[in-house]
C-alpha cells in the first residue's frame, strides 16, 4: 500500500493499508512531552481524524521510552498565572484525551518501554493497550507534588477498578507488564520484539470489518461508559492548578530534577 509521511519534530506519522503508525519520537528523554509535543499529537489525532483512509490508529515509541509524561525541565507552569496555565492544560493534556477519545477510529497503544504519568493517560484514552514485557508503568504525579490529568480519573478506575487506581495514584509505584495485565490495564503483553508486529495483526484484523460498525461501536461505548469526560477534565484541572501553587510542587519537581526523593511538608 501507499504510505505517506508527513514532516514532524516530535511524533512520526505514517499510514499503511489503513493503519496509522503514530511514533513518538524524542527518545533521548524517553518520549518526554513538551509544549512541541502536545501541539503535534494534537494535530495527529486530528488529521487522522479527518483522513477517510485511516481505520485504526496504533500509538508507540521510539526508543526505549513509550512515554514518560510532561517534561519536567520545561518551566512554563513557574512563571505563568492561574489563566495561562489553565489554557495550557486545556490544550494540551484535555485536548488530547478528547481528540483520542472523541476520534472515529480505534486507537491501540503499543506500550515498549516506560510509561509513567501523562504516557499512561495517553495508553488510557487510547481503545486497547498492548505491552512489551519490557513496559512499566506508574503515575508519579504524588511523588513529585502534581496531579493526574488527561482523563485518567475516569478513565484509570474504568480500566483496573476503583481499589488499583487509588493504589496506583497514592504509591505512585512502577508495575511491570505483567503486573498491569493482571489488573487490567493492558489487554495484551508481547515479547518486546513482535510488539509492533502483534498491534499491526490487531489493527488489520479491526481495519478489515465495517468502518461504521466500529465508529458507532466506539461511540456508543464510549458515550456509555466514559460518557462524563468532560466533567473528569474539569476536577482534574481545577485540582492540578492546586498543586501549581504549593510548596511541595516546587520542592517535588526539583528534588526529581536532582535524582532525589523530596521531603513533603503538605504546604
Amino acid at each position: 500500500g501507499k504510505s505517506i509521511t508527513m514532516k514532524r519534530r516530535r511524533v512520526k506519522l505514517s499510514i499503511i493499508d489503513g493503519v496509522a503508525m503514530v511514533l513518538l519520537d524524542r527518545p533521548e528523554v524517553l518520549n518526554a512531552l513538551d509544549q512541541q509535543m502536545w501541539e503535534e499529537l494534537v494535530n495527529v489525532f486530528r488529521s487522522a481524524t479527518n483522513d477517510p483512509k485511516v481505520r485504526v490508529v496504533i500509538i508507540s515509541g521510539i526508543g526505549r521510552g513509550f512515554c514518560v509524561g510532561a517534561d519536567l525541565k520545561e518551566v512554563a507552569w513557574r512563571g505563568e498565572s492561574q489563566i495561562q496555565s489553565r489554557r495550557r492544560i486545556e490544550h494540551n493534556n484535555q485536548q488530547l484525551a478528547r481528540e483520542m477519545i472523541g476520534a472515529p477510529m480505534p486507537i491501540i497503544a503499543a506500550i515498549n518501554g516506560y510509561a509513567l504519568g501523562g504516557g499512561v493517560e495517553i495508553a488510557l484514552a487510547a481503545d486497547l493497550r498492548i505491552a512489551s514485557a519490557e513496559a512499566r508503568l506508574g503515575f508519579p504525579e504524588t511523588t513529585i507534588g502534581r496531579f493526574i490529568s488527561g482523563g485518567a480519573s475516569l478513565m484509570l478506575p474504568r480500566a483496573v477498578g476503583i481499589a488499583w487506581a487509588k493504589r496506583l495514584i497514592y504509591t505512585g509505584e512502577h508495575i511491570d507488564a505483567a503486573k498491569a495485565l493482571t489488573i487490567g490495564l493492558v489487554e495484551e503483553v508481547t515479547a518486546p520484539e513482535t510488539l509492533t508486529e502483534r498491534a499491526v495483526e490487531l489493527a488489520k484484523t479491526i481495519a478489515n470489518n465495517a468502518p461504521v460498525s466500529i465508529a458507532l461501536a466506539k461511540k456508543v461505548l464510549n458515550r456509555v461508559s466514559v460518557g462524563d469526560l468532560e466533567t473528569a477534565l474539569a476536577f482534574e484541572t481545577e485540582a492540578l492548578l492546586a498543586t501549581y501553587s504549593t510548596d511541595d510542587n516546587e520542592q517535588g519537581v526539583a528534588a526529581f530534577s536532582r535524582g532525589e526523593r523530596a521531603k513533603f511538608s503538605g504546604k
